[in-house]
Formats: C-alpha cells, structure tokens, sequence
C-alpha cells in the first residue's frame, strides 16, 4: 500500500513539474519580443497620397504596462480626447516610427500580443504633434490629434499593417472606443520585417 502511495505521489510531482515547465516554455513563446526593429514600406491608398511610397522605420524598445493603459482608458472616457493627449504627454516613448531620412515621432503606447500562428500583433499610438499650419487656420485637421501604427507579423517577424498618420479615439454609445481616421484610408505596410 505504501508503495503504491509513493508511486502516486511520484506521479503527481513529476505531473506538476511538467505543467511547470510547459507554462514556462509558452510564457517565454508569448512574451514580447522587444526590443525589436521593423521596417516596412509604407502605401497610400487614397486622396493625395494615392500611389505614393516610402520607407518606414519602426522600432519597440518596450511595452506599456497594463495598469498604465486601464489608466489611459479611463482618462478618455473622463476626460475625452483632450484629457488624453495631455495624459499621454506625461508618458515616456517606448518606440519611434520614422519615415525614410526623417527623425520620425516618438510613440507613447506600445502594445503587443501573440496571434494563433505564433507571430504578433503590435500596435504603437502616439499623440502627434499639431502643426502651425493647422493651428494659424483652424483646420479639422486638429481634431485628430493621435498617429497609430498596426503590425502583424509572423514567428519570423515578417507581415503588413497599417499606418495612419492622423486618428481620432471616442467612445460610442455601446461604451466602445472607436477609431476614426482623417479624410483618408490608412498608408498601408507592405515588406514588414523584423531586422533585429
């Protein structure tokens, strides 16, 4: 009888182990692979960035904690849109997306998840900077005051996305948050790889 309880112990411990070490082995395929650096090249689809095309340069040096973004939701739902960009300002960059030759724009909100194929799905929001030309002439413009950069890749890192330079972010009345974009369709990412 003892012996058999031993071999039943045995068997429960070597059970939990291995559960262990799975868990272990799927957090560590899961986890965000940052820092990392993308490239891609960037498409309009329509308006005066039809048939246009340049390099796009997008790196994730980090990702915001969840605590961070349910503060950041509620802030939008509080506040609206204002009291987001002015939250969003306290935020340090965890990622910088730069068009070709250009300096490029820090990226306050950085998240990233896994997707069935064992790749991920990453998405960088910043509040962008409003121009004089916007501001001297009161454009609508100005009501779309976030850039937001979508990737999907594979366990390769390579994949598409999008980029749209200016967003607005709302809730609607199913207490959803809504996402509309400026007068134009998103650039759209093609050739999207991880170079490191």
């Amino acid at each position: 009888m003892r012996t058999i309880y031993r071999w039943v112990n045995l068997l429960a411990g070597i059970l939990i182990a291995v559960s262990r070490i799975f868990a272990a082995a799927q957090a560590a395929d899961t986890a965000p692979n940052v820092p990392a650096h993308y490239s891609a090249v960037a498409f309009g689809q329509a308006g005066a960035a039809a048939g246009k095309t340049f390099g796009l340069s997008i790196t994730v040096d980090g990702v915001t904690p969840n605590g961070d973004i349910d503060e950041l939701v509620a802030t939008l739902k509080r506040h609206g849109q204002d009291g987001l960009v002015k939250a969003m300002g306290d935020l340090k960059d965890k990622g910088r997306v730069s068009p070709t030759g250009s300096v490029g724009t820090g990226m306050r909100v950085v998240r990233v998840r896994p997707t069935a194929n064992g790749g991920q799905h990453i998405v960088l929001v910043t509040d962008r900077a409003i121009t004089f030309r916007e501001l001297y002439n009161s454009t609508r413009s100005r009501d779309y005051p976030f850039s937001i950069v979508v990737l999907n890749v594979d366990q390769n890192g390579k994949g598409t996305g999008t980029f749209a330079p200016l967003c607005r972010i709302t809730f609607n009345k199913k207490n959803e948050i809504v996402i509309e974009h400026y007068s134009i369709k998103p650039f759209r990412l093609a050739n999207v790889r991880r170079e490191k």
